[in-house]
């Protein structure tokens, strides 16, 4: 075998391994996954999962940054409005619920979890948050700036993002859970929600 053909066969069995770990993260959990699991669904000795990966913890890391990822990706996507913090706040929120309803089976497994691996990753409440999240460090920014062109009434800039955040992400998992909801509506609840949550900031 060619050096170039074992190099796509060795990749080619690394993505099914985590084709196999993604499928029992989105039908059971990403807490759920299991080496024990995935060996059993592909008929492979550990010994094959292991030559690829450093453990289980690995497997979850890489399928955390590839859907979870991306998601939050989409909240750099959106321009930096030097003079329209509002807008810039909409427009990163709506982009986020999009990307969220595009890979929803990665969010539900991911976010719900309460497990402390996946936590280190996905929760906002702590005290700091700013600092170890990007997502809400943006959200910050755009509030300060709202502030500072005296748009936005002077708040407590990280508690604010938070609330802003969770009260977000409550209509976001709403919006997955009851799935079939036609597009006029679901615009229509998304602005009504950010109409709602930006006149609290507003002066």
């Amino acid at each position: 075998m060619s050096r170039q053909r074992q190099i796509n066969k060795k990749e080619e069995i690394k993505q099914l391994i985590l084709n196999v770990a993604r499928e029992i993260m989105v039908e059971e959990g990403i807490d759920k996954i299991s080496i024990r699991k995935i060996t059993n669904t592909l008929d492979y000795s550990p010994g094959i999962v292991y030559h690829y990966f450093k453990d289980k913890d690995e497997i979850t890391e890489i399928l955390l940054k590839e859907g979870y990822g991306e998601i939050l990706n989409s909240l750099r996507d959106v321009k930096d409005s030097e003079k329209e913090p509002e807008k810039e706040i909409r427009e990163r929120f709506i982009s986020y619920i999009n990307a969220v309803l595009k890979f929803s089976d990665y969010y539900l497994a991911i976010v719900l979890s309460d497990k402390a691996s996946i936590l280190q990753y996905t929760s906002i409440l702590h005290k700091g948050v700013s600092e170890d999240r990007k997502s809400i460090k943006i959200l910050c920014n755009s509030i300060r700036k709202g502030i500072r062109l005296n748009q936005f009434k002077e708040c407590n800039v990280e508690l604010t993002a938070q609330a802003l955040w969770v009260s977000i992400f409550g209509l976001t998992v709403r919006l997955i859970i009851e799935g079939e909801i036609d597009i006029e509506q679901k615009e229509k609840l998304i602005n009504q929600q950010l109409d709602i949550l930006i006149s609290g900031i507003k002066k």
